[in-house]
């Protein structure tokens, strides 16, 4: 009984089958080979690189550096599989500190397209021209050439024609290659780049300092509404830029992260940035950042994948904390105030010297009135009791003189206070006042909301109970189901805020205490709007006793609509600058604008 022939299951792939597959890994787009391409530049030590394109790469990519070049016998071996320069050793593999290392990228973008390679070392009086069309039909020869690489990529896909169908349009692969050659242009500000497509130069970027390269790239608008960072810790260093909290962007894009110069994604870091920023931006706004990480590079493992993006740390739970830690410091810094926005073909002004926050904070707090001495009882509203003042020798004989005179010197001493700096509140919402560099608005909601949310915070973090107004007739509420089980998760936080409530029976609860700025009669709403606002708010970004603070703060708040006397607007703006970040409510509106006397003129047409 004759037996059938047995074929082979397994077998080795012919090597252009091989690097084809290759390929699949390696180059996805045009945006892909530039990639790679501008990657060996930046290795052989280039200072200048052009990049070239025509119809978005799909035709041509022509990238040109002044590298160390390659001589004759080099060229061919860079196109074999696993051939590189970049790595001796597995010690070297541990201590990556070039961009390009597997030795996959030539061979791999050459087996789909048709390549020319132009290179001389500056030890050689002739240069080399390597030819190969899909892998095949290798062709050295001498030629005359400028010291450095010149690499010429034609007709990408040319032989696997099912790939090359799939690319997008033209402008949609052109912003690729923009996409990656911005993280190389932010990656290496001291290089000269420079960029053609379809024979019109799109950029031109001379060697230059990181700010002005930044600025180039970001544009000068977003620009001025970054915070330059700068931290180290135990060998590790963080420096760049990010972007003021009012600076935001509604989708991804200009989130730029680099690690020794190489252009990284790390969505560990990037949840870190993100928690810097905590409570000052809304959901669904992304910040503006340019971040350098420098380190050991055996703390980091960069071959995690083909395109070499993904990155790991060896010590990432330190790392995270030192990126919130670095962030967040960098917020707390008076320099986040925002800026009146222009609707003029002007871009937002940078405020002038005068306008900067610290010196707003220090005018604005400088204005704690004498009359919030003895005219306190004046209030008609709880809110805003005023902030301690430290004594001192001038304010004591002040307060000692009036508490002298009769209660008509008093009046009339405590209008000359009052008159002495004055508040407008228009259409009851916003508080208006001046300065010396301007203007400033407040928003007077958001204002209150930040005053109520710090002082909450602040006392639930230090642990301290903060005793309510006992209620004169306690109330009692039947709440729902779900309502009630909310209550339950938010219980002994709202007790720690000054709230006592009681569980009754069933779904019923008792109040007996409310926290004292309460106003009389809101004390089952309040109650309730904190439930559905915890329930119902995104505030993902809160913890738990935050999140509880920034629903109290939000529904206990003046409304906007509400009527301010003048000292109820000198005390809730002296309140406000007694916070640690005035400029900005638990969600990240901003509190405060500025609009300066140039902005002014230039409305007025008093200056072009």
């Amino acid at each position: 009984m004759n037996q059938k022939h047995k074929i082979p299951q397994i077998h080795i792939l012919p090597e252009n089958l091989a690097n084809k597959i290759a390929a699949g890994e390696v180059v996805e787009r045009p945006a892909s080979v530039v990639k790679e391409l501008v990657e060996n530049a930046i290795d052989a030590g280039s200072t200048s690189i052009m990049v070239a394109i025509e119809q978005a790469g799909k035709e041509l990519i022509h990238v040109k550096d002044n590298g160390i070049g390659m001589n004759a016998e080099d060229i061919p071996l860079a196109f074999e599989r696993h051939a590189t320069s970049k790595i001796q050793s597995e010690r070297d593999l541990e201590e990556i500190e070039t961009l390009g290392f597997r030795g996959e990228a030539l061979p791999s973008i050459a087996s789909v397209s048709q390549v020319e390679v132009k290179s001389r070392r500056a030890d050689e009086s002739m240069g080399s021209v390597f030819t190969l069309s899909g892998g095949k039909d290798p062709k050295l020869r001498k030629t005359a050439a400028n010291v450095g690489t010149s690499i010429r990529i034609k007709n990408i896909f040319f032989n696997t024609p099912a790939r090359r169908q799939f690319l997008r349009s033209d402008t949609a692969e052109y912003q690729q290659i923009l996409t990656v050659l911005k993280r190389f242009f932010l990656g290496y500000p001291n290089i000269n780049f420079e960029l053609w497509s379809n024979g019109k130069r799109v950029f031109h970027l001379p060697e230059s300092d990181l700010g002005e390269r930044v600025k180039n790239i970001l544009g000068g608008t977003i620009f001025k509404g970054l915070l330059p960072v700068h931290e180290s810790l135990g060998g590790v260093e963080l420096s760049g830029f990010i972007s003021r909290p009012d600076v935001v962007r509604k989708s991804r894009g200009l989130q730029f992260l680099f690690l020794n110069g190489r252009p990284i994604q790390s969505k560990s870091l990037q949840h870190a940035i993100f928690q810097g920023y905590s409570n000052l931006i809304a959901h669904g706004e992304y910040p503006v950042y340019c971040l350098y990480l420098e380190m050991d590079p055996s703390l980091a493992d960069v071959n995690v994948h083909p395109t070499k993006m993904d990155v790991r740390f060896n010590n990432d739970r330190s790392i995270y904390y030192f990126f919130i830690n670095t962030i967040q410091q960098t917020l707390k810094k008076e320099s986040v105030v925002p800026e009146f926005l222009t609707s003029s073909a002007g871009s937002a002004m940078q405020p002038p010297a005068e306008a900067k926050p610290r010196e707003i904070i220090t005018e604005m707090q400088s204005r704690k009135r004498n009359m919030a001495r003895y005219a306190g009882s004046q209030l008609s509203l709880t809110y805003f009791d005023p902030p301690p003042v430290k004594e001192d020798v001038s304010v004591t004989a002040t307060v000692q003189a009036l508490a002298s005179n009769s209660l008509l010197d008093q009046q009339a001493a405590a209008e000359t206070a009052r008159d002495s700096v004055q508040f407008w509140q228009i259409h009851n919402r916003y508080i208006l006042s001046e300065i010396k560099s301007g203007m400033v608005l407040i928003d007077q909601h958001v204002a209150h909301e930040r005053i109520l949310f710090e002082r909450i915070s602040k006392a639930l973090a230090e642990e301290k109970n903060v005793y309510g107004q006992k209620l004169l007739f306690p109330q009692k509420l039947n709440l729902n189901f779900e309502d009630f089980e909310v209550l339950k998760d938010i219980h002994d936080v709202l007790n720690k805020m000054g709230f006592s409530i009681k569980i009754f029976s069933g779904n019923t609860i008792v109040i007996e205490a409310m926290p004292t700025d309460v106003k009389v009669g809101r004390e089952s709403q309040i109650l309730l709007d904190i439930i559905d606002y915890y329930k119902n708010e995104p505030l993902k970004e809160f913890n738990h006793s935050e999140k509880i603070a920034a629903a109290y703060a939000c529904k206990n708040a003046i409304k906007s609509g509400e009527k301010l006397s003048q000292m109820e607007m000198h005390n809730l703006v002296d309140q406000l600058f007694a916070c640690e970040s005035p400029f900005f409510c638990p969600h990240g509106r901003p509190v405060i604008i500025t609009i300066d006397l140039e902005e002014l003129d230039r409305k007025f047409k008093r200056i072009p």
